[in-house]
């Protein structure tokens, strides 16, 4: 056995440490290719996940979109389904036709047909697939005003007629409506305004006709719209007389004239045909004719000198006022002496028995002015106030200061009979008048509350600092337009 040489040995320990380097670097790139190889699995799971996700959020979308698409499909269908054409006329200046008035009760029928007809044939030519829209019209009028204007001018036999044509026309169609805004200042325009407003971006209103051009109230509603072409052109302007300058200078409405229903010429001032004229309690004189005789007195020849007439009990003012209200027109007055040779009797009393007109004032900004009453009594005052001290109750306003109108009746709380003298009638009148009405631009002509200071009218200031009506201190108490009964308007010069 070869001997080893001691001095000669390799280095076994630097080998070994050699090796172990080896086995640690090993180790080590085992380790980092492992914990990449896990990283690079867990992005891949992460990866996985979020593809799984967005394709589940890309199917959720798509199926959103597909649901919103049919909704809107379903909505604009329903639109479609649901749409209509919008007319609105300010019937106080809109007349019908002489031909369809005069028809009354007929003439209402005939004259929503024939404008279901011309709004129909408008809208076609606009709209080529407009033939199923249904045609909604609103009339907006005075009723009562407009009755006695059309029977003084002699386009109404008696005013009663107007409301039977209103009736027709608002059964012929089903969506036609003559709608009565009663005795007011500017009701008519304040609706049809409003109507206007609403439609006007309704995207089931396709169109709207608008009969308003003779006034200029309405111009500024509609400036709003003259350069947006789209809404613009939405709306077409009804001319029936001549249109006022600032209509004509609007850009982009469209424009027709329905003459076979509207008048193009304004009514006549006076009466021009045979119609029943509503005649006054006191006139000054009346023909007399042998067919028919005055229902108070026949004419007298002239060589008769006529026996004085003795008025019997039951023949009174307001007997015969009674008498003249049935079916046709009557005239009453007092009989007066016999008339000359021209064949006419003056049966005319004396005018101071005659109603004093009575107006409502109002301000250049439309506040309610009130005029001053009469002196009060100061004995009636007193009445006024032992009375309701005695009975605990007070007086029944509605019913004592507008002629015994209480709706109320028997179940009223307040004090209805006895009546009221005429001296503490004006002493009521003084206390509603503390009372402030919550309406400054009230238009009730038997409004009996206050809508301005009486102590700032008349003395220049008002002395309490809690007075009901100190919101119409300071206002300009100058009268700048006055209405009668009949809402004629007359403004100061």
């Amino acid at each position: 056995m070869a001997s080893i040489d001691i001095l000669n040995l390799p280095d076994y320990t630097a080998q070994m440490r050699s090796f172990q380097r080896s086995d640690e670097a090993r180790q080590k790139l085992f380790e980092d290719v492992l914990e990449k190889y896990e990283k690079l699995v867990e992005e891949h799971t992460n990866l996985k996940h979020d593809y799984s996700s967005e394709r589940d959020v890309r199917r959720n979308y798509q199926g959103e979109v597909n649901r919103m698409h049919k909704e809107l499909v379903e909505i604009q269908n329903s639109v479609d389904s649901n749409s209509f054409v919008l007319t609105l006329i300010d019937g106080d200046g809109v007349i019908f036709q002489d031909m369809l008035l005069l028809a009354g009760a007929n003439g209402g029928s005939e004259a929503a047909s024939k404008l279901q007809n011309a709004i129909r044939e408008h809208i076609v030519q606009i709209y080529p697939n407009s033939g199923t829209w249904p045609i909604m019209v609103h009339v907006y009028l005075s009723l009562d005003k407009l009755s006695q204007t059309l029977a003084r001018v002699g386009l109404l036999k008696y005013p009663q007629e107007m409301r039977a044509f209103a009736q027709n026309f608002s059964v012929n169609q089903p969506l036609f409506s003559i709608i009565d805004v009663g005795q007011g200042k500017e009701r008519a325009d304040f609706m049809i305004k409003e109507m206007l407003r609403t439609f006007s971006d309704n995207p089931t209103c396709k169109h709207i006709i608008f009969g308003g051009c003779h006034d200029n109230g309405y111009l500024l509603n509609l400036d709003q719209y003259k350069h947006n072409q789209v809404k613009a052109a939405r709306i077409t302007l009804l001319e029936a007389t001549t249109p006022q300058t600032g209509f004509t200078e609007l850009p982009n409405f469209k424009r027709t004239r329905f003459d076979s229903v509207f008048r193009s010429e304004a009514l006549p001032s006076t009466s021009t045909q045979g119609t029943a004229p509503t005649f006054s309690p006191v006139q000054t004189q009346i023909k007399s004719t042998t067919k028919r005789p005055s229902p108070i007195a026949s004419p007298t020849p002239a060589s008769v000198t006529p026996a004085p007439v003795t008025a019997s009990p039951s023949t009174t003012a307001s007997s015969l006022a009674t008498q003249s209200s049935g079916s046709a027109p009557a005239s009453w007055a007092i009989v007066g002496k016999a008339g000359g040779s021209n064949g006419t009797i003056s049966i005319a009393g004396s005018n101071k028995n005659a109603a004093k007109k009575k107006y409502i004032y109002f301000n250049k900004d439309g506040y309610r002015l009130d005029e001053a009453l009469p002196p009060r009594d100061r004995n009636a005052s007193e009445a006024i106030e032992k009375r309701m001290e005695k009975t605990g109750r007070n007086l029944c306003n509605h019913w004592h200061l507008n002629k015994g109108s209480c709706t109320n009746g028997n179940f009223c709380r307040f004090q209805h009979e006895p009546k009221l003298t005429p001296a503490e009638l004006v002493a009521l009148r003084y206390k509603t008048r503390s009372l402030a009405c919550k309406r400054r631009d009230c238009d009730k002509f038997d409004c009996y509350l206050g809508h301005q200071c009486s102590y700032e009218r008349d003395n220049g200031y008002c002395p309490y600092e809690t007075c009901n009506l100190r919101a119409s201190h300071g206002i300009d108490k100058t009268k700048h337009v006055r209405y009668d009964e009949d809402w004629n308007e007359e403004y100061s010069k």
